[in-house]
């Protein structure tokens, strides 16, 4: 899915090495992050938040279930080590404000939310994140039914060699997540961040 959605980009091998990709490849980022940044809304799942041995605080136990919340949307400061909160100060920096960030808590709350923001003239997610099995699942129907293209960022597992907890990797594990995260150690790869990062600065050469 990577390769097929880098096949336009030229210098795609750091992207393919940090597990993002431009959906469709021939979407011109530069040309977004120079004309059109302010039409674009980013999309994080809660499952990126820390688990194991930290704890965010803002988020409680019930269901074995992170939630939505975040300090760092509400401007507010974390010190918990947490690759959702990294993410949305490269966002923050980049003057996305909080209605243009969704932390997903399920599809059914994710799609709803994507239609409203393009229905109010948002046209990209730079980026989207989600494991693979979720993004292969929504990224169909968020290109063809909603009508928005961008950047995708996977998740990835926060121990590889737990496969109890990593990423999802069926159908059933990803429904089970709707209800119960079942402990889910995943991250948002540090490179994919400083990569994103260094997208919005337009410091990196997509062409």
């Amino acid at each position: 899915m990577i390769e097929s959605r880098l096949s336009s980009i030229q210098e795609n091998k750091e992207l393919r090495n940090h597990k993002l990709a431009i959906s469709s490849p021939d979407l011109d980022i530069q040309k977004i992050i120079l004309d059109e940044l302010d039409r674009c809304i980013a999309f994080i799942p809660y499952c990126a938040k820390p688990y194991g041995n930290f704890v965010c605080p803002v988020s409680s136990n019930e269901a074995s279930r992170k939630n939505r919340k975040c300090l760092k949307l509400d401007d507010k400061q974390c010190n918990v080590p947490c690759s959702l909160g990294e993410m949305i100060d490269v966002l923050r920096k980049y003057n996305f404000t909080k209605d243009r960030i969704f932390i997903i808590d399920s599809d059914s709350e994710l799609f709803p939310w994507l239609k409203k923001k393009k229905a109010e003239g948002y046209k990209y997610f730079l980026p989207g994140i989600g494991c693979h099995y979720g993004v292969g699942y929504a990224l169909k129907y968020i290109q063809e039914e909603i009508g928005m293209e961008g950047c995708i960022v996977f998740l990835q597992d926060y121990d590889p060699l737990d496969s109890k907890h990593g990423v999802c990797k069926s159908i059933f594990d990803y429904n089970r997540m709707e209800k119960t995260d079942k402990g889910k150690r995943t991250i948002i790869n540090e490179e994919s961040i400083r990569i994103i990062e260094k997208i919005l600065s337009g410091e990196l050469d997509l062409k």
